[in-house]
């Protein structure tokens, strides 16, 4: 059930991502300010890039925490997703800076 959930999860991201990547969808992307990106093309395939990862580890996790045996151990992989997710999060952020004015 977890292998599931996490996978459409995943899949849906992922889709997102080579959506903003193909389409060039950058005024999708909340955490930007459209008028001070200097190079859209770039933003738009660092970002699709990046929820594809995104969408990837979330399925990874799901398959993690489906061969898990125990709770406490399905938690556990929970709990990495959540604390990797935020940390890309983090590099995603710091890497912003290369396409917006500063």
């Amino acid at each position: 059930m977890l292998l599931l959930a996490y996978s459409i999860i995943g899949v849906l991201i992922a889709l997102l991502g080579a959506a903003v990547w193909q389409f060039k969808l950058t005024t999708w992307l909340s955490n930007i300010n459209n008028l001070d990106v200097t190079n859209h093309a770039g933003l738009a395939r660092y970002a699709g890039l990046f929820l594809i990862g995104l969408g990837v580890y979330a399925v990874l996790c799901g398959y993690f925490a489906q061969q898990t045996t125990t709770q406490s151990g399905q938690i556990a992989v929970m709990i990495l997703f959540v604390i990797g997710a935020q940390l890309s999060m983090v590099g995603y952020m710091y890497g912003l800076r290369k396409y917006t004015k500063q």
